[in-house]
């Protein structure tokens, strides 16, 4: 009995050793698998979030690259139409005092008469425009000229022929003046001729105090002023004067004029003005993110326009950016005065980008050159809320990593299990012969020691077994030669 409950023994533990071998073998096989898999995952998953987020910061700031660009597009385009639209007066004004000219000559008006039609009567369609604060004309322009006053304005200047033909034909330009503001919104457009400084302005309106007095004791003569000797220095070119604040209407301007000559010599200057409205409605106007703004410099780093700067702060001049504009709680600056210089040196067709601290808070600064007048337009966005929805990027990508973690370790025990099963179907395959003969000699040799006849069946070996063409039928052949013997002997 001992014997044979040790036998028994035995014979579970090859098949047991059978199906832990091939378990160990599937599980290690599986198991580094796994790990590899796992491993490239993460390796994966930190590579795409670090890549996308890498990505999408540098998106955002071609984002706001393409923004920058696209305003000072539009911003070029509404200076390059009114550049156009100055040098096409600037021919016409040619044209009527050239010598083959023939012009008639028309009404025209002088600027008291706008506002005091007592003296003379004023043009039609004088009428108070409350956008101006004063009467104008649509139709007709006004014409000053110092040292003039409501008693001798006739008299002194426009009784003189060679004077009378000069506004006749310059009164022509009325125009052409409509017709330019009809298609751009020019506040004033405007001639100052360089011989006796008569200023012949449009729309009509008064150009000095209604007084006499004040009008004689305050003449005004416009090549006394900034505009008339910037654009006189242009030599014949386009010049964009730098942005100034308007004594008469109190706002700010950008003028745009050229010299018109005459036998080599400046014979008029003709320019109009855009308030800096116009540009601030597009600067402050373009939306970046949460918080995001952009603003308008020139080349020497003066603000033309921005969003935390108001009308009245221009009336002692453009302020400054590093100094007065782009500054911290404490006043001190937020920007270097090389950022400054790499934002106003800029090359025309370019952009450039860089990161300053304002009040503690990073900032991505992005600009570009406009091409007319030598500004920049610039956009400043929070770093933070360029980086706000990487984390959100991150998380996605961090769930999708976890969620191809737990589809590889399924996989993985679901390959054990499967390997478990196929562990003991093969277990199965070999020992199931091996048990069937052990127990078949088993029996031969119980019988054989009580001395008893053997079965019939004890004697013949499963034919299924004998019939395989492996290593199990070899085995059952010689198995079955062997019990053959025994028959023999026993008949």
């Amino acid at each position: 009995m001992v014997q044979s409950s040790t036998q028994t023994k035995k014979k579970g533990k090859f098949q047991t050793t059978v199906i832990l071998t091939f378990l160990v073998i599937s599980l290690v096989s599986l198991a580094a698998t796994g790990v590899v898999s796992l491993t490239f995952v993460d390796l994966i998953g930190n590579s795409t979030r670090d890549q996308s987020s890498i990505a999408l910061e540098s998106q955002i700031q071609t984002n706001m690259d393409e923004t920058a660009q696209k305003t000072a597009l539009v911003i070029n385009q509404k200076l390059a139409s009114a550049e156009g639209m100055i040098a096409a007066a600037a021919e016409e004004l040619e044209a009527l005092f050239a010598i083959e000219s023939t012009y008639t000559n028309r009404e025209v008006y002088y600027d008291l008469l706008f506002e005091d039609d007592s003296v003379s009567p004023a043009p039609a369609d004088n009428h108070y425009d409350p956008n101006y604060g004063l009467n104008v004309s649509w139709d007709y322009s006004s014409w000053y000229i110092a040292n003039t006053d409501s008693t001798n304005y006739n008299s002194s200047y426009a009784d003189i022929p060679a004077n009378a033909d000069k506004l006749g034909r310059v009164s022509n330009i009325d125009y052409i003046f409509k017709a330019i503001r009809n298609q751009i919104e020019f506040r004033w457009l405007y001639i100052a001729f360089a011989l006796d400084g008569l200023f012949i302005n449009y729309p009509g309106s008064i150009l000095g105090p209604i007084s006499d007095p004040a009008r004689l004791a305050d003449p005004y003569d416009p090549r006394g002023e900034y505009w008339y000797q910037t654009i006189l220095d242009g030599n014949g070119d386009m010049v964009f004067v730098e942005p100034y604040y308007d004594e008469f209407d109190q706002v700010l301007l950008i003028s745009i004029g050229k010299v018109v000559y005459r036998n080599s010599s400046p014979f008029a200057v003709i320019s109009g003005d855009i308030t800096i409205e116009d540009i601030r409605e597009k600067i402050i106007n373009v939306e970046i993110l949460d918080s995001g703004y952009a603003f308008l410099v020139d080349s020497f780093g003066k603000v033309v326009a921005h969003p935390e700067v108001a009308d009245e702060d221009y009336e002692t001049g453009l302020p400054d950016l590093r100094e007065d504009v782009e500054i911290n709680l404490d006043f001190s600056e937020a920007l270097t005065e090389n950022q400054v210089n790499l934002i106003t040196s800029v090359a025309s067709g370019t952009s450039g980008t860089l990161r300053y601290t304002r009040n503690g808070d990073e900032n991505i600064l992005v600009f570009t050159q406009v091409g007319k007048g030598d500004y920049i337009c610039v956009i400043s966005v929070p770093l933070d809320e360029v980086l706000e929805s990487i984390p959100q990027l991150e998380a996605r990508i961090a769930e999708q990593n976890a969620e191809a973690v737990r589809y590889i370790i399924l996989v993985t025990l679901g390959g054990i299990l499967v390997a478990g099963v196929v562990a003991v179907a093969i277990s199965n395959t070999i020992t199931r012969p091996l048990q069937y003969l052990m127990d078949l000699a088993e029996r031969n040799v119980a019988a054989r020691i009580r001395d008893q006849p053997l079965d019939t069946g004890d004697l013949q070996v499963d034919a299924t077994y004998i019939a395989q063409d492996d290593e199990i039928g070899e085995l059952a052949r010689a198995f079955q030669g062997m019990l053959d013997s025994i028959r023999e002997e026993e008949e």
